[in-house]
């Protein structure tokens, strides 16, 4: 089943061995934008496809997730050796900035209108829950 993602355009040739039965969600590679397929309705290879829409705001919220979490993964020793010394916001800066300004990029109004979704995320991954990060130290 060919499959074109609704926000890029982006084409999927996806078996639908895959979909199966019921909608899945899938990423889109070049754009990260998910979007929802439904399984084909018959064996003519023509498929319903819908787009459950996210918010602007669930999109960015879970972009900023995203982020945070990949600023885990890539430093999580020099992180927990942070959050011990106290210094976390320091320490990790210049790769907060650098998501920061990724994510600016891709939903400027919602930087504008709620940078809180950015640090949110932040404490999330980076300080475990603790509200350490504020979105007015890098915006």
């Amino acid at each position: 089943m060919i499959v074109n993602c609704p926000y890029c355009d982006s084409k999927y040739n996806i078996p639908e061995n895959k979909i199966g039965n019921s909608p899945k969600r899938f990423r889109c590679r070049k754009c990260s934008e998910i979007f929802i397929i439904n399984p084909p309705k018959d064996k003519t290879g023509t498929a319903d496809i819908s787009i459950d829409e996210d918010s602007k705001e669930q999109r960015a919220a879970r972009f900023a997730r995203v982020l945070a979490s990949d600023i885990f993964i890539y430093n999580r020793d020099l992180i927990d050796e942070a959050r011990k010394d106290g210094n976390l916001p320091e320490v990790m800066s210049q790769e907060i900035q650098k998501s920061w300004d990724l994510w600016k990029s891709r939903f400027p109004e919602e930087s504008e209108r709620d940078p809180d979704i950015f640090s949110d995320a932040l404490n999330q991954y980076l300080a475990d829950g603790e509200k350490i990060f504020r979105s007015q130290d890098y915006s």
